[in-house]
């Protein structure tokens, strides 16, 4: 039942640009056929592909996967009926740009592997997403245009900064990685003739990715100025004060709350994830995100390594969010939730709290009610265990028939919640209160 403040920061909708008409593909196949100038083809092909994608008729996922199969078709039947498009370098600088770019964002994970860092989400390219997928805790996704890209990790706050240093590095180690493997392919004779036409362009804009990935600035990527890696890079090494103490601090204190003594631990990759996870989880804005981010944390929780007091936080939270929300998807595993988390910590307040929560959501008043009512003295009032006693305790006495003690601890209730910052959840369960209350 303990509570934890945090914030959050939301993007509105970028705004939408009237999209530039596309040439027909009867149009297109026609002057293909004729034998127009190749880098007009390719550039009026690409524009017929992305229109299609974008149009409100691809907008699902199937349809996009779909679309990307169909793309590739015509790309090969275009190089078909035009054979000199291979020598054109405008593809080529294209070719290399995507590539350059799947192999930047590859070095980036790859060196978070090397050096501990646990990835999240791995993105290669922008607009629409063409396939998402999750190989254990790390999303990966490709887009239509594969012209930028990202690597976000989870919350890290006990890396060294070397470790975050080649990190960074990594992206412009993957470019290099390109530019060696296309060496090797020349010099084995496995290059296409002339190759100075075709790998020439490849490496010319892996050596400009290199430059400026390094040069410090911020570029603008999706109407948002995104901080270069050199500049990232510049920031870390100039930083003279460990930014990550105050979560450290936060997250130890936390995990105290479900302590029976002095507790010593070291965070690990599951302690990222689950700050980032009850995070995303208590902010969370839609059933589609909620579902995501509850999904990610109980499979942390059938990790091996969690500490206790670990394990009875994710529980704890989870508890707390369906009391408070009663969303079906939740409800249905409260009992077994809390049982689980006062098997772990019987003696904890915090978890007698919750479960008689359970218990009176369930409809079990007066159950609910024996856990409830010796945790009122325990709490000295203006916390969240204080407002979340009293405003169930209020519930189970309406509905067992006692309006007047019903009143009282729903008055209480509001004084609790009026010494605390406004949360939503907080406005949630006053409401719950409030309606069962009044009713």
């Amino acid at each position: 039942m303990d509570r934890w403040s945090h914030s959050s920061r939301r993007h509105g909708p970028s705004p939408t640009k009237p999209l530039p008409s596309t040439p027909s593909f009867k149009t297109l196949l026609s002057a293909t056929r004729r034998g127009f100038d190749a880098r007009v083809l390719s550039v009026n092909w690409l524009a017929f592909i992305g229109g299609l994608m974008t149009s409100a008729r691809w907008l699902t996922a199937r349809r996009r996967v779909l679309g990307a199969v169909i793309g590739l078709a015509i790309v090969h039947e275009l190089m078909v009926m035009v054979p000199d498009l291979w020598s054109d370098p405008f593809l080529w600088l294209a070719l290399g740009a995507a590539v350059g770019t799947a192999f930047h964002e590859l070095g980036h994970m790859v060196a978070a592997v090397i050096v501990s860092i646990p990835v999240r989400l791995v993105v290669v390219g922008v607009g629409p997403v063409l396939w998402r997928c999750r190989f254990r805790e790390t999303w990966f996704e490709f887009r239509l245009l594969p012209l930028a890209g990202f690597v976000a990790h989870y919350p890290v706050v006990n890396s060294r900064w070397y470790r975050w240093a080649f990190f960074l590095l990594g992206g412009v180690l993957g470019n290099v990685a390109l530019v060696c493997l296309l060496a090797g392919l020349d010099a084995g004779g496995f290059a296409p003739e002339p190759a100075d036409d075709t790998f020439g362009p490849v490496v010319l804009v892996q050596l400009f990715m290199i430059v400026g990935n390094l040069v410090p600035f911020r570029a603008k990527v999706g109407g948002a100025r995104v901080p270069t890696d050199g500049l990232r890079l510049l920031r870390l090494l100039w930083r003279s004060q460990d930014d990550a103490a105050p979560f450290r601090a936060a997250y130890a204190t936390r995990l105290r709350n479900y302590s029976n003594g002095d507790l010593q631990f070291t965070m690990t990759s599951d302690s990222w994830r689950i700050l980032y996870n009850m995070a995303g989880f208590d902010s969370a804005t839609d059933e589609n995100s909620r579902r995501l981010f509850r999904e990610a944390l109980l499979r942390v929780l059938k990790s091996g390594d969690l500490l206790r007091e670990e394990r009875l936080v994710v529980l704890d939270d989870l508890v707390t969010y369906g009391v408070v929300s009663s969303d079906p998807a939740v409800r249905c595993h409260l009992d077994e939730w809390s049982l689980q988390a006062l098997a772990l910590g019987p003696e904890l307040p915090t978890l007698l709290g919750s479960r008689g929560a359970v218990l009176i959501e369930l409809g079990r008043y007066e159950a609910g009610k024996a856990l409830l009512e010796p945790l009122v003295a325990t709490y000295r009032g203006e916390s969240f265990d204080s407002l979340m006693t009293q405003a169930f305790l209020a519930r189970a006495e309406h509905a067992l028939g006692n309006p007047e003690v019903a009143r009282r601890l729903a008055d209480a209730a509001r004084s609790d919640a009026n010494a605390l910052e406004a949360a939503p959840r907080i406005m949630a369960m006053l409401s719950r209160m409030e309606a069962d209350v009044l009713a």
